[in-house]
């Protein structure tokens, strides 16, 4: 031990002493004075909050974070470490080398310290502790990250505040410490809460887009209010499935759903990409009102591509079924044979109570956009289900489990549904439609079962 302490103390001389320089020094006190650096942390903070309405886009190195949740990281790093530390230092009571009047005659001290316990360095845990945790965040500033982390435990050592040791000490402190914040919210700094939420409706949200491979084709067409969207049909039998996906989703979340549609019945299906979502040129959703355009210029297109009004069906999930409601009710000679609606909901803000109580609820009409709740407000799927032409089945499908849209908005919507073919699916052990749950086996049987309903009355009649 007594070789160790030697050897420690040899290192703080040659750093202290051999590398000292009036510039350096200047530098080294500025780097270790933590006061230097709040104007620099606040404008940080500032920044990234209001980065929040616009998440890093993907197409660079940064991933989709929530900035919210790392600023919350960072606290945590800084109070996790500043604990650890404080708990050995009282705990070990080691001398500062500039407090200990054997070791200072041997130093060049130029920073006087209130406090006199040495082991380890809270300045080097908290900086190790903030890069750890920003660079597993964000890893391209692992470098500059790194870089600052040396910086602040090197003044240490240099301005004899701190052994060699007790900074080595406090970087193994802080590491542990950012990884282990990471680890506890690393799912939550991609979730975008309640004022990311509100914000597909303030400001554009970048989305990864991709070719959904084999099999598929990029079709374009223009909504009913003149969007120019691109799309993917994956062709099959002249029976086609128009798929209109939720709030926030993607469009290419049901590949693998419609090729194994394609393969238990040969069907037909288009990917139709919403406002507000990847390959769509409005960057804003309206929460299904004016997407309501984009199902009917899909509708559109599938007749202009060869497809007949009684072989085509809407396959609509949350958002995109309370749309595909309201949408095959104002389609006149394009209406569908039928509707299959998914996870729909009745009322928007109702959902939204039922996904982030009544306080989230309160905060979400207060972060959007008033034009916007105002029309969300007056967006009632159930008033449109009594237009709906009677030769349009609508088929329900809700999960056993979803707590936005319970199976019970399936069954207020068909006690109101104005149709020949009605009837609601409840899966169970399933909860709201995602992209996760998009292709499970339960589902495409049951979504199948519902098509073929419809279908089947259509022949029927024909007959």
């Amino acid at each position: 031990m007594n070789t160790l302490v030697h050897y420690d103390l040899q290192l703080l001389k040659f750093i202290n002493l051999q590398l000292a320089n009036p510039l350096l020094t200047r530098i080294m006190l500025f780097i270790t004075d933590k006061h230097n650096w709040y104007p620099f942390i606040a404008v940080a903070v500032v920044l990234l909050l209001y980065a929040g309405r616009k998440l890093p886009h993907p197409g660079n190195r940064f991933v989709r974070i929530n900035p919210r949740v790392f600023v919350f990281g960072l606290i945590l790093c800084i109070a996790l470490t500043d604990q650890a530390g404080t708990f050995l230092k009282h705990n070990v009571e080691r001398t500062r080398p500039n407090r200990d009047e054997a070791v200072s005659v041997q130093l060049d001290c130029r920073l006087h310290t209130g406090g006199r316990r040495s082991f380890p360095s809270n300045h080097a845990a908290n900086s190790a502790g903030i890069a750890v945790f920003s660079s597993l965040v964000y890893p391209p500033v692992a470098v500059p990250a790194v870089i600052f982390t040396f910086l602040v435990g090197f003044s240490r050592a240099y301005l004899a505040v701190h052994y060699p040791s007790d900074v080595l000490a406090g970087w193994l402190i802080g590491s542990l410490s950012g990884l282990f914040v990471w680890l506890i919210l690393k799912k939550r700094l991609k979730r975008s809460g309640i004022s990311g939420f509100a914000n597909m409706f303030r400001f554009r949200q970048h989305q990864v887009s991709g070719c959904p491979g084999e099999g598929w084709t990029e079709k374009s067409w223009t909504s009913l209010d003149g969007y120019q969207v691109k799309g993917y049909l994956l062709e099959g039998s002249e029976k086609l499935v128009i798929f209109a996906h939720g709030l926030g989703g993607s469009f290419l979340s049901r590949v693998e759903l419609g090729e194994k549609l394609k393969d238990l019945s040969g069907t037909s299906f288009l990917l139709v990409p919403m406002r507000g979502s990847d390959r769509h040129p409005s960057g804003l959703t309206t929460g299904g009102t004016d997407e309501v355009h984009d199902i009917l210029g899909a509708l559109g297109f599938a007749k202009e591509t060869g497809y007949s009004s009684e072989n085509i069906i809407v396959y609509g999930t949350s958002m995109g079924g309370s749309s595909a409601i309201k949408a095959c009710s104002l389609a006149g000679e394009l209406v569908p044979s039928g509707i299959v609606v998914h996870g729909a909901f009745s009322s928007f803000f109702l959902a939204a109570r039922r996904r982030t109580g009544r306080v989230g609820a309160a905060f979400l009409r207060l972060f959007m956009p008033g034009r916007v709740t105002r029309s969300l407000e007056g967006f009632k799927p159930v008033f449109w289900l009594s237009y709906l032409n009677r030769g349009c089945g609508v088929e329900y499908i809700y999960g056993e489990g979803d707590k936005v849209s319970p199976p019970e908005e399936g069954e207020l919507m068909a006690e109101y549904t104005n149709s020949r073919v009605c009837c609601v699916t409840v899966l169970e052990g399933q909860g709201h439609p995602t992209g996760r749950n998009a292709s499970e086996n339960d589902l495409v049987i049951a979504l199948n079962n519902s098509l073929n309903r419809i279908w089947n009355r259509k022949t029927g009649e024909s007959e």
